[in-house]
């Protein structure tokens, strides 16, 4: 069974990729086990911060029964206790979730949801198990070291990406960046924004935590393969059947089909865009002041987050 991991930062394209790879020959894919929307996985991060922080060697039991489940094929159990956790936990408020995350009080409904959680099941069927993560920014070493998955990271021009937050309203409270300006100062001995800084600093802030931490976790790896979104928006039929016969995966019909449909108008959390015009998306999306602002903000961070000099914006 070949695994694949799937790890980029919010809004990096990561859905798209992972939906293609995961249409070829044998391949079953698993959308974000470790995500906002899984009891499981809720039961497995509440007792980390918003984005779970492990090195290899670190025991999680809830862990390694999340990521064994999810490299297996990633089912629902369909045991009765798990039905009851995921109704438990659907009549949450997202907002009690984020509570827990950012170290505030459980809910009953929470932890009632908790104590029914169950971890994903194998796919008998499954030959390519497809994984993609938004959460794993600071345990994809731990993952790699405990399943040995192949990597793709998917990175993306930091002001599409965040153009993007910016519409959905990411990181709005201020805990969120407080709690990655540890992480910065840890990793990196960066001083964060204030928690009174303004909300567009602390999301591009916030961000450049996310990505920067995966830049170095793939410098560490050079056998990873590391995509731009924007190159593969140049060519997405011709660049996705490469990328996927790079990573042992067989193109078939249903991936290029999969390709095709995408190309298409879409908006929010939807996965279909007009490829031809995400590279420069951002161009329309912010106005020179906001792109000022995030520039400001990722340059207090160690790495040039653009991935070639043709994204990165024009001096004033």
């Amino acid at each position: 069974m070949t695994r694949l991991l799937i790890v980029g930062a919010p809004r990096s394209g990561t859905t798209w990729v992972g939906e293609v790879l995961g249409s070829t020959d044998g391949a079953i894919y698993v959308n974000e086990p470790d995500g906002d929307h899984e009891p499981f996985a809720y039961k497995a991060r509440r007792r980390h911060r918003i984005v779970p922080e492990m090195r290899p060697g670190d025991s999680s039991p809830n862990f390694e029964r999340l990521w064994a489940g999810a490299f297996a094929g990633g089912m629902r159990s369909g045991e009765l206790r798990d039905k009851i956790a995921r109704r438990l936990y659907g009549a949450s408020p997202v907002e009690d979730r984020w509570e827990v995350w950012l170290g505030g009080r459980e809910s009953l409904w929470l932890c009632a949801a908790a104590a029914f959680a169950r971890p994903p099941v194998g796919a008998p069927d499954a030959v390519h198990v497809v994984v993609k993560s938004v959460r794993a920014e600071l345990c994809v070493d731990w993952i790699v070291n405990n399943f040995a998955p192949t990597v793709l990271l998917v990175e993306r021009n930091p002001l599409n990406a965040l153009s993007s937050w910016i519409e959905l309203g990411y990181a709005r409270d201020p805990r969120e960046c407080a709690v990655l300006g540890e992480v910065a100062r840890d990793h990196w001995g960066v001083t964060p924004p204030s928690t009174s800084a303004p909300l567009l600093t602390r999301q591009a802030f916030s961000f450049g935590v996310l990505a920067g931490a995966l830049r170095d976790a793939s410098i560490a790896h050079p056998e990873w393969r590391v995509v731009s979104h924007e190159e593969l928006c140049t060519d997405p039929a011709r660049n996705f059947q490469t990328l996927a016969s790079d990573l042992g995966l067989t193109w078939n019909a249903v991936a290029a089909e999969h390709v095709q449909q995408a190309d298409r108008s879409g908006v929010g959390y939807m996965t279909n865009r007009r490829s031809s015009e995400q590279p420069e998306r951002w161009r329309e999306r912010l106005n020179d002041d906001q792109v000022q602002e995030i520039m400001a903000a990722l340059s207090q961070l160690p790495h040039d987050l653009f991935a070639s000099d043709n994204k990165r914006p024009p001096q004033q």
